[in-house]
C-alpha cells in the first residue's frame, strides 16, 4: 500500500489498496465488480469529514469529465459526474446555459457537490442536489440504474444526497437557465444591523449573506443581484496561486497561532480593512465600493487559498439570526484559539431525504479553524449550539452525529437505510466513517 489519498485540508488522509482512475461507465462497472472493498469516491477532496477513507479502494472519477449534451427546452444539461464546477461553467456558457446557483468555491467534482448537498446562497434557491432532475448511478452488483421523478423514483428521492452510500454516480443532469450576469455590491455593517434586517436583506436581494469575525461589531455584507449591465472578464487563479487578500488572511492566522493574544485586534483589523461601510448609494464616508458586474460563473466563486477545517449546520430559517449570536458569543468567551469568519446563508426547502434542507428553510452556520490549527475543542462547543437550534450538519463538514441522532432530524432515515441496504446489502460503500453514520456493524 505506497499509494496515499488526502483531502484538500490535509486533515484526511487514506492508504488503499487500490486507487482507481477509471474513464468510461463501463470501466467504474469493472471496478466496483472486481476491487477490494470497502470502494470510496474521490471527487477533489473538499469534504472535511472521512467520507473518502478507505483501506480497500479509492476511485477518482476525474475521467469522466465533461457535458455530455443539453436541452434547450428543457434547460437541462447531462453532465458526467467527475466535472468539476469551475469546469462545467464555461462549457455551460457556451451552449448558453448557466447553474441556477453555486457556492463560492468551484473546485469540488460535481457529483462530490450533488452529494453532499453543498449549496451558496438564496432565500428561494436551493442547494446543487435541488436543481438536479436525473442521474445514473452503478449499483453494487455492477447494474445501471436511470434515476428521475419517474424512474426508480425512491432512488431519485434519497441518491440526490446520499454521501457515496448507495453506488456511483456516473452522470447527472441539472436543470439549468439561460446565462445572466450578477453585479456585486457589499461592505461593513454593523453586525446587529445585518442579523436584525437579515430577512429583509434576505427579500430584496438574489442573494445575500455575511462574514463575521466574532470579536469585531460589524459584520462583511455581500449581495449578488442580476443585472443587464456589461459583464467584465475575470482572470481566476491557478489552483495554489495566492492572491494579496489570501497572503494578508495566511500571515494573520500565521501570527494568532503564534501570539494568542493577538485573535481579537486581528479580527477586528481585518474587518475594518475589507472595505468601506455599506450603504443603498455605496457612499459613505467618502468611499465608494467598487461594484463588480460578471457572468455567473465568474461572479460566484471566490478564490480561497487558506486552507482550514470547517463545521457548517444548517437551522430553521426563523432561527438563524439567534443561533449565530449564541455561536458568535461562545467563540468570543471559550478561549479557543481561531481567526476566521463564521459565514451565514440562506437555502431553500427542498425534497431529497437526506439533504440539510429537507421540507425546511434554513440558515447555514459555518465556522472554520486554520489547517495548521486543532479545531477539536473550538467545534464542541460550536456543535453543542447548533444542536440546540435543531440543526442538521453538512454531510462534508466536520460533525460528530451518529445514526440516532439522524433518525430525529431525518423524516425518512428508516427509508433512506432501508434503500441502501437493498442496494448494498454487504456494505460494499460503507467505511468506518458510514458505518457509524447509519449505524452498520
Amino acid at each position: 500500500m505506497t499509494d496515499v489519498w488526502s483531502n484538500w485540508s490535509g486533515w484526511v488522509k487514506a492508504w488503499p489498496q487500490h486507487l482507481a482512475a477509471p474513464s468510461s461507465e463501463e470501466e467504474v462497472v469493472e471496478v466496483i465488480k472486481t476491487a477490494p472493498a470497502p470502494i470510496r469516491v474521490a471527487g477533489r477532496g473538499h469534504s472535511f469529514t472521512p467520507l473518502v477513507e478507505s483501506n480497500g479502494t479509492v476511485m477518482t472519477l476525474w475521467g469522466l469529465a465533461g457535458v455530455i449534451d443539453h436541452d434547450d427546452a428543457a434547460q437541462t444539461a447531462r453532465i458526467k459526474a467527475g466535472t468539476t464546477i469551475r469546469d462545467l461553467g464555461p462549457e455551460l456558457f457556451d451552449r448558453g446555459l448557466a447553474l441556477i446557483n453555486q457556492g463560492d468555491i468551484d473546485r469540488q467534482a460535481l457529483a462530490g457537490a450533488v452529494g453532499t448537498g453543498t449549496h451558496g446562497t438564496g432565500g428561494t434557491l436551493g442547494s446543487l442536489s435541488a436543481a438536479v432532475t436525473g442521474f445514473r448511478l452503478v449499483t453494487a452488483s455492477g447494474e445501471i440504474l436511470t434515476c428521475n421523478a419517474s424512474e426508480n423514483s425512491d432512488v431519485f428521492d434519497a441518491g440526490r444526497v446520499s454521501i457515496g452510500s448507495l453506488g456511483v454516480m456516473t452522470e447527472i443532469t441539472m436543470k439549468c437557465r439561460p446565462i445572466y450576469a450578477l453585479e456585486e455590491d457589499g461592505g461593513r455593517m454593523p453586525i446587529e444591523e445585518a442579523l436584525r434586517r437579515a430577512e429583509e436583506l434576505r427579500d430584496a436581494n438574489r442573494h445575500f449573506e455575511f462574514f463575521w469575525f466574532p470579536f469585531a461589531k460589524e459584520a462583511l455584507v455581500k449581495f449578488l443581484r442580476e443585472t443587464d449591465a456589461e459583464p467584465k472578464p475575470r482572470r481566476r487563479l491557478p489552483d495554489g496561486e495566492m492572491a494579496r487578500s489570501d497572503k494578508i488572511m495566511m500571515w494573520a492566522c500565521d501570527l494568532s497561532r503564534a501570539f494568542p493574544f493577538l485573535r481579537g485586534p486581528l479580527q477586528r483589523f481585518l474587518t475594518s480593512a475589507s472595505g468601506s461601510r455599506y450603504a443603498a448609494s455605496a457612499k459613505e464616508d467618502g468611499a465608494e465600493f467598487q461594484k463588480k458586474v460578471r457572468w455567473s460563473h465568474d461572479a460566484f466563486p471566490s478564490d480561497r487559498n487558506v486552507r482550514f477545517n470547517e463545521m457548517e449546520y444548517a437551522v430553521p430559517a426563523e432561527k438563524g439570526p439567534d443561533c449565530v449570536r449564541e455561536v458568535g458569543e461562545h467563540m468570543r468567551k471559550c478561549g479557543a484559539n481561531f481567526l476566521f469568519p463564521i459565514e451565514f446563508r440562506y437555502v431553500a426547502a427542498d425534497d431529497a431525504w437526506l439533504s440539510p434542507f429537507y421540507k425546511r428553510d434554513s440558515v447555514t452556520i459555518s465556522v472554520h479553524q486554520y489547517h495548521k490549527q486543532p479545531y477539536e475543542e473550538l467545534f464542541a462547543g460550536v456543535e453543542a449550539i447548533f444542536r440546540k437550534y435543531e440543526g442538521r450538519p453538512h454531510w462534508g463538514k466536520l460533525h460528530t452525529l451518529g445514526a440516532a441522532d439522524f433518525a430525529t432530524l431525518y423524516p425518512k432515515w428508516d427509508e433512506f437505510r432501508a434503500l441502501r441496504r437493498r442496494l448494498d446489502p454487504s456494505g460494499k460503500f460503507l467505511n468506518a466513517h458510514l458505518k457509524r453514520i447509519f449505524g452498520e456493524t
